[in-house]
């Protein structure tokens, strides 16, 4: 476990990083949010949560992130500094990208992938779940962050648990493993 001490230089030293998934997290929320209710501005959204925590892991790489709001182009960015093994996903990248254009009728679309789906949301999941197993910070930053706190915590105010659990058949597999870390975490939150 970390000290307070070590805990709170590690994130100001990776405040950029951190701040990147505190945005990527809550348009993730959005997102599921929108899709499930049938809202086409879902899958921007959805695009806009890829594409920051793409951008969280170049900068956690120590790499200057590109100025572009392409996820695949982002993915491609992170590989030349490490492969997270995202090729599996080129196809969803791709997709959002031209999701995220579409905000726009007269953008052009990178890829000429077809329209959107409420069946993405599935492969949606997948990527996200897989991006929080690959994420790179120690465990007490890891599971402080918001989508955690979201995903486990009660609020009167916010249902952002309802709408991350809502048909997430991606979450099902890790929810018990990612519980019980996060109640470890918040049980004894230091070792000093």
């Amino acid at each position: 476990m970390m000290t307070r001490n070590e805990h709170q230089k590690y994130c100001a030293k990776n405040t950029r990083t951190l701040m990147f998934l505190y945005d990527a997290d809550q348009d993730y929320v959005a997102a599921r949010c929108c899709i499930l209710n049938g809202l086409f501005p879902g899958f921007m959204l959805a695009s806009q949560a890829v594409e920051k925590f793409l951008k969280a892991l170049v900068v956690f790489e120590g790499k200057k992130v590109k100025n572009t709001h392409d996820p695949f182009k982002l993915k491609e960015c992170l590989k030349e500094v490490k492969d997270y093994d995202l090729d599996r996903y080129d196809g969803l990248l791709k997709k959002l990208s031209d999701h995220y254009k579409a905000r726009y009728s007269d953008n052009k679309m990178d890829y000429k992938t077809n329209g959107a789906s409420s069946e993405e949301l599935d492969d949606l999941d997948d990527l996200w779940m897989f991006l929080k197993e690959k994420l790179p910070l120690p465990n007490e930053v890891k599971f402080r962050t918001n989508f955690f706190s979201d995903l486990f915590d009660e609020s009167p105010y916010w249902k952002d648990k309802f709408w991350i659990r809502e048909k997430n058949g991606s979450l099902a597999d890790r929810i018990q493993l990612w519980e019980k870390i996060y109640k470890e975490i918040q049980d004894k939150p230091y070792s000093d």
